[in-house]
């Protein structure tokens, strides 16, 4: 990458951050060396600061368009260009985006986020080839490739989408191309004189991407020392991209709900409604229904994104297509780097359509990159395919589930009956369900409520059960995870979602009394109040404003005695200081 910064300390401070992170960082101090060295060596991704002595940022965009530079062009593609600006240039920074800039950031910068842009920049495949898509013929849509019906049917409903303002909805598993489609919908709209915003909503942290939306006031939060334009007037007269939507917190999918239902927004401590002249497109990796259902993502928001859909085959079922693809990248590396690769060999061919690619297009142009690299002939053989290396080898291996069934049926098991996580009655108020053994790192068992204990409840315990620690066999894995009671946690699953889920599982278990869902999860009864308003629950005001705890209708669970051989919360405590 190459970071045009005038100031010396900024520019040692950014520099030190970017390659710290891995990054190959060139510097320059002014628009006309950084076109001198872009000539020697392209740049993938232009950070530069808007405001430089000489020429300026933008400036510098247009030179560095096709057909501007001075001397022999570059065979590289452009450069992806991240514009740097103060509060009082977001004008020239929406000119910017107009140009064809990916982003701009305000200073002061955010070291993290302006890595986490600038990877997202590298990985991103390009938008533009040179003299490489005659090879293609019709092939080639808006910088993708794509011959096989699958392809063909995604190419016709962006024809069919673009020249309408309907919200686009944009599935597709990571590394698909979801921002290419994204910009071809632009590219065809009636919009596309106006600018392309993306906005990377899972590289924002949660506190500030209403900010970077819909922008903000002086004073409306800590460090807001100016006011500043959000996204959606930046792209005024053009579309927004909001990529990875599912990640966005539950306030900010309020407002954005209303922005599509009325087109109308307020800045972050605002009162002024603003227009918003926008059309909006998505994308997600994720099924945001099942995170409808695991209440993350709000349900009218979901259909009101969800007008038009298109969704992105993975690449391991358009296997046609790989081999063009590949041919393209290789030209286009081979001539960057200046390597003798052109073409692929039938072994090097299958090799490639065997591969299951978990990462799609971008997992493809990686191993292509390497490849051009590494052949030392024009033909590439099988050998020189560089696949399996490192990072891709082990993603590989555990992606592929087909083959799960058949290891676990061959393997030697020496317990073929695990036992299903148990969920224990509630004795009192104040005790909590526990597992007989403990429970596996990725299950967590929420405590119930029982429904009655007495004569008949008994009489369904099944004969010679000793008590509540004995373990019937596990039936079936699914039965357990259709427990209403039982809640399974992936590894993976963030910190703050595991904790929502656990606590309205745990609110639904004791039937809506909040003062014993409080004393079950160890949390002050106010504690609760704040983490239910913060999901969007209903508290009601007197609950809110802290109603003493008499005021609460006792469960009637609670009066009835439940007898049981279960440890109690003391045992529990030395047991898990044992483990």
């Amino acid at each position: 990458m190459l970071l045009v910064e005038d100031e010396p300390d900024q520019a040692a401070i950014l520099e030190a951050v970017l390659r710290h992170e891995g990054l190959d960082v060139v510097v320059a101090s002014s628009g006309e060396q950084a076109l001198e060295i872009h000539q020697r060596t392209p740049a993938d991704v232009l950070v530069t600061d808007l405001n430089l002595p000489g020429m300026t940022g933008v400036d510098l965009m247009r030179r560095l368009s096709p057909g501007q530079l001075e001397g022999p062009e570059p065979k590289a593609p452009p450069p992806h260009v991240v514009m740097v600006t103060g509060a009082a240039s977001i004008s020239s920074a929406v000119d910017a985006l107009k140009l064809g800039a990916a982003d701009y950031l305000q200073k002061p910068l955010d070291p993290a986020r302006l890595v986490l842009l600038v990877r997202e920049l590298l990985w991103s495949p390009p938008t533009e080839f040179d003299d490489d898509d005659s090879l293609h013929g019709q092939l080639v849509f808006e910088g993708m490739i794509g011959g096989s019906p699958r392809m063909r049917e995604v190419f016709t409903r962006i024809e069919r989408v673009a020249a309408t303002m309907a919200p686009v909805l944009i599935v597709g598993e990571s590394g698909t191309g979801k921002e290419l489609v994204a910009r071809a919908i632009h590219n065809r709209s009636r919009r596309r004189g106006g600018p392309f915003v993306p906005v990377h909503t899972g590289a924002i942290p949660r506190e500030l991407i209403g900010s970077e939306l819909f922008g903000h006031e002086k004073g409306s939060f800590t460090g807001a020392f100016a006011a500043a334009e959000g996204k959606f007037e930046a792209a005024a007269g053009g579309t927004v991209f909001l990529d990875e939507v599912g990640t966005m917190d539950a306030a900010v999918q309020v407002s954005l709900l209303r922005v599509l239902e009325t087109y109308r927004f307020t800045r972050v401590g605002g009162r002024k409604e603003i227009e918003a002249d926008v059309r909006v497109v998505a994308a997600t990796n994720k099924d945001l229904l099942d995170l409808v259902d695991d209440c993350v993502f709000r349900e009218d928001l979901y259909y009101r994104l969800n007008v038009f859909t298109v969704t992105l085959p993975p690449l391991r079922e358009r296997r046609e297509d790989i081999l063009p693809i590949a041919e393209r990248f290789l030209l286009k590396f081979a001539k960057r780097y200046g390597t003798p690769a052109r073409r692929l060999s039938d072994a090097a061919v299958e090799r490639l359509t065997e591969h299951d690619w978990p990462g799609n297009v971008r997992e493809l142009r990686n191993v292509i990159e390497q490849t051009a690299l590494f052949a030392s002939n024009e033909l590439v053989s099988a050998n020189d395919v560089q696949l399996g290396q490192g990072r891709i080898e082990r993603r590989s291996s555990r992606r592929s589930y087909d083959s799960l069934p058949a290891a676990k049926a061959a393997a030697p098991v020496a317990h073929p009956e695990p036992a299903e996580p148990l969920s224990v009655p509630i004795v009192n108020a104040s005790d909590m369900a526990v597992p007989s053994e403990p429970a596996p790192s990725h299950t967590v068992v929420a405590p119930p409520a029982p429904p009655s204990v007495g004569p008949a409840s008994l009489a369904r315990r099944p004969p010679g059960e000793a008590g509540a620690h004995e373990v019937e066999p596990a039936r079936d894995a699914g039965e357990a995870a259709e427990h209403p009671l039982v809640l399974r946690l992936p590894v993976g699953t963030r910190l703050a979602d595991a904790e929502r889920k656990l606590i309205l599982l745990t609110l639904e278990a004791v039937r809506g009394n909040k003062q014993r869902a409080a004393r079950v999860l160890g949390i002050s009864r106010r504690g609760l109040y704040s983490k239910l308003q913060a999901y969007g629950e209903h508290v009601g005001s007197h609950e809110a404003q802290g109603q003493s705890e008499s005021a609460e209708p006792q469960d009637p669970v609670d009066d009835v005695p439940v007898v049981t051989d279960e440890p109690g919360l003391e045992e529990l405590g030395s047991a898990r200081g044992d483990a």
